[in-house]
């Protein structure tokens, strides 16, 4: 006898349309469960990057420098560990105002990731209070405000800073005469100071860090 082959049919009750939207339902399900699983760990990921970025900004290496001439630590007139402090605060505070909002990918597959970090105002960390300094005389000097916000305007009149192995630092003091202000290499604006600096430039690595949540 000549042998049989057999047959199975198929028939799809679905239009072509209404199988695209099951495809990508299940997709999407699929993208926000692995998103949701990886953000607590992409979020540690980009603060530790935020440390990274903020560390390598001039305006800390130069808060840093202990005793050296012409340095914002010296201009400031910050005692040893002051700027430690500082500091540390500083890039502690920022790094974990990270904020990440992630809208779930729909139908269309499109979905939005926003992240922000400090409030435009800077008011949580000129709240900080390492970042004032009192003076001999005994005067409250904000020094942080005037890094981030002040940008090249005088702030001090009738005085100017002399480098030299003297002062709460060991890298200068005031004297009188003249005017003071932050060095134009370090004056920073609420638009563009030190913080929003350390970002410039970082698009590629926040692309590819935020790249981690779909893997």
């Amino acid at each position: 006898m000549p042998s049989q082959k057999g047959f199975i049919g198929l028939k799809l009750l679905e239009s072509d349309r209404e199988i695209k939207k099951l495809i990508h339902e299940g997709m999407a399900e699929h993208i926000n469960a692995v998103i949701k699983k990886n953000k607590q760990r992409i979020i540690g990921v980009l603060k530790t990057s935020v440390k990274k970025w903020l560390r390598v900004q001039p305006e800390i290496s130069s808060l840093l420098s202990k005793g050296a001439f012409g340095s914002l630590n010296a201009q400031f007139g910050l005692r040893s560990n002051d700027a430690d402090e500082a500091v540390r605060m500083v890039i502690s505070l920022v790094s974990d105002s990270l904020r990440v909002k992630i809208t779930p990918m729909n139908i269309k597959l499109k979905g939005r990731v926003e992240f922000n970090f400090q409030p435009t105002d800077f008011s949580s960390l000129l709240g900080l209070k390492s970042g004032h300094v009192m003076t001999e005389k005994g005067q409250d000097l904000h020094w942080l405000d005037w890094l981030l916000t002040k940008g090249d305007m005088t702030i001090i009149t009738g005085y100017s800073y002399i480098p030299g192995n003297a002062g709460r630092s060991g890298g200068g003091f005031m004297d009188f005469g003249g005017v003071w202000r932050i060095p134009p290499e370090f004056s920073g604006t609420a638009q563009s100071n030190f913080i929003t600096r350390s970002f410039e430039g970082r698009e590629k690595e926040i692309m590819d860090i935020l790249q981690g949540l779909l893997k």
